[in-house]
Order: structure tokens, then sequence, then C-alpha cells
């Protein structure tokens, strides 16, 4: 067995029974120390990984705007009169002709059954100047009467005629306001504000109810000017809203209206947006997606794949068990993907998890799922 150095030294000095006992208790533990190998580098980081993927790619912009009804009406009164009912309550929905506010009509209905009785007797005095007229112009035939009679009858006649058609308007005008006595929604909705109440005096044109309809909703936002000869009239839209976090809604571009704002430089952008089942209600935070370019093809990535550090974008590529660091710039987001320049292809690996502290030349372990990161 051969004495290694150290051990050698110790067997010199000492020849005597006890020390060669020692020694023989000495030279496995030599052994031991020279035999331990070198510290090992840290372990492999584990880490999860993503390709890089080149598709189509949308360039976007997203503008902030305030969801309004699709159609909004202060519902008036036609005629002046005294409230006798109000069915109305705000956040009621309604019926397009639902009963909404009825007038007190005694007055109009009395009026109407004077104008008809009037009516009635102008109607017999006509009949008289028609029999009055056949016998006049038979007397005038065989000279009988003079001229002035007969034209005395013609014009009693046409007279009373044209009295009648003026009896018939009145009845059918108070007829009319009769019926603009009964107030009805004008569409669909749902009512949003009250202005009157039961034995209130409502002039005419005066303020009933305001009613909304949200069948759809509109959604005006100010598109800036860099942008507008990008924007066509039925361009599809994604809208989000503050108010409803899960919920994005699809819509169109209906309007582009052709002035500016003088101060901020921006044109009114109007977008139409379904909204069946309500959801969307009148006031509302919207964030209204549009698309400002035509799509062209690039490379993106998932956007955790991108690092900054010191001012500059990078990804880790990994490459047969350790990790490069590769600038990259990004271009644009997408949603969850970020299109990035710089030395990628489409199916490198990148790091999208555990990426946090790596460092160029790192080893890494890949993970099958997210989950087992710990």
């Amino acid at each position: 067995m051969m004495i290694p150095y150290p051990c050698q030294q110790v067997f010199r000095r000492t020849c005597s029974p006890l020390s060669l006992i020692l020694c023989l208790f000495i030279l496995p533990a030599c052994n031991e120390q020279q035999a331990a190998p070198p510290p090992s580098g840290p372990p492999p980081s584990p880490v999860r990984v993503a390709q890089v993927l080149q598709q189509e790619v949308k360039r976007t912009v997203t503008l902030v705007g305030t969801v309004e009804p699709w159609k909004r009406s202060v519902v008036a009164s036609e005629v002046e009169g005294l409230v006798r009912s109000f069915t109305a309550e705000e956040g009621m929905k309604v019926k397009r002709g639902d009963l909404l506010a009825r007038l007190r009509t005694r007055t109009l209905q009395i009026r109407l059954d004077s104008a008809i009785a009037i009516y009635r007797e102008s109607g017999a005095r006509y009949e008289r100047a028609k029999r009055d007229l056949k016998r006049v112009r038979v007397l005038f035939k065989r000279e009988l009467v003079t001229q002035k009679d007969f034209d005395d009858a013609v014009a009693e006649e046409a007279a009373l005629k044209e009295r009648l058609s003026q009896l018939n308007a009145e009845i059918r005008q108070v007829r009319d306001s009769l019926n603009k006595s009964t107030v009805v929604a004008p569409f669909d909705g749902w009512i949003t504000q009250e202005f009157t109440e039961i034995g209130q005096w409502l002039e005419e044109g005066g303020p009933v109810v305001e009613v909304v309809d949200l069948s759809r909703v509109q959604v005006e936002i100010p598109l800036p000017e860099r942008y507008v000869s990008h924007i066509q009239i039925h361009d599809p839209v994604t809208a989000t809203f503050d108010g409803l976090p899960a919920f994005e809604a699809q819509g169109q571009v209906f309007s582009l209206v052709a002035q500016a704002d003088r101060t901020a430089r921006t044109f009114p952008v109007k977008v139409e947006i379904p909204n069946p089942a309500l959801a969307i209600k009148s006031g509302m935070v919207s964030r209204v997606t549009l698309r400002i370019d035509r799509p062209h093809q690039g490379l993106v990535v998932p956007k955790d794949a991108l690092v900054l550090r010191g001012g500059k974008a990078f990804v880790f590529r990994v490459n047969e068990g350790t990790v490069d660091q590769i600038p990259v710039t990004a271009i644009l987001h997408v949603e969850d993907l970020v299109e990035i320049e710089g030395p990628v292809q489409a199916g490198m690996d990148v790091v999208v998890e555990g990426n946090e502290r790596l460092f160029p030349g790192q080893p890494v372990r890949i993970l099958e799922s997210p989950d087992s990161i710990p």
C-alpha cells in the first residue's frame, strides 16, 4: 500500500509501535481526503419554454370612450293638460305603444261633442241649400227668377259646403288632441328618468319621461389625426368595459365625423356594438380596439418571454441545456403576444417562465408543466 506524502512525514518521525498503530488509522483518512471529487456548479434552473412563432400580425390601437344608448328620447306631451294617470317608473322596461301617462280629457270631450253638433246642424242646412239651388236653377232657366236670386242660391250652397269642411277639420283636430292626451312609449326600451307626476300640469311639448334603447349601444371615441386614413366605415372593432372585467364584445365602425376637434386634433368615431344580453349599460367606460394597419407576417413570442433589464429587452434561448441571451426589439403587443425583431427565428425555444434570474450560459432543465416550477 502506498503511503501519501503527509502521512510519510508522520511515519518517519514516529517509529514506535504506538505510532505505527496511529498511522494505520490515519492512512485511510488521508486516502479518502485525496479521493474526494471537486465541488460541482449550481444545479440546472427549472424553466418552461415556448417556441418563436411566425404568424399574421395586426397593428391595433385602443381608445377610451363612453357607452351611449342606440336611441335616447325625452318623450314629450303633444298637448297641454292635467296629468290624470302616470304609470311610468324609472328602470321600467317598456314596449312600443305602452302607456306612460294619460291627461284629463273632459274639456276636449265637450269640445268634440259641440263640434259634432254644429257639424250636423250645418249638414242639414247644406242639404236644404242644395235642394233650393236645384229649384232656383229650374226657375232661372224659365226666367221666373232673377240672376241675383240664382247667384245667391249658388253662393249659399257653396258656403255651406265649405263650412262643413271646416267643421269636419275641427272635429278631426279635437279627436287628434284626445288621442294625444295619452302618452305612449315610442320604441322598446327602458325608462331612465321621470319628469312629471299625477296632478301636475303639462304644457304642450313638456317632458314626461326619458326612454333609452339598449338592444345595441354606441361608443364615441376620439381618433387621433394620424390614424384617420386607416379607419373605414364597417371596420370591425373589439370592445371591453371597465365594469365588466370578463366581457368582450365585437362591433363595427358606423360613423366617422369629418370635422376634427380644433383643440385635441381628434376625430369623433362612433362604434356600434350589439347588446342582446343587455349586459352593457349606458354610461359605462369602454376601451375600443381598432385595427389601424394591414395584416403582416411577423415573429411573435409570449409576452412573458420578454425580459427588460437596464432599459434593454431580450429573450433567453435554450440551446443544448444552457441559455443564450438574445437582444430583441418589441415592435407590437398583440393580446398575450409580442411581435419582436432581432437575431431570432421561428421554431426557437425561448424561456417563458423562470427567466427572471437567468444569466447567459446558465444550465437549465425544461419542465413539462408550469405547475412544476417551485
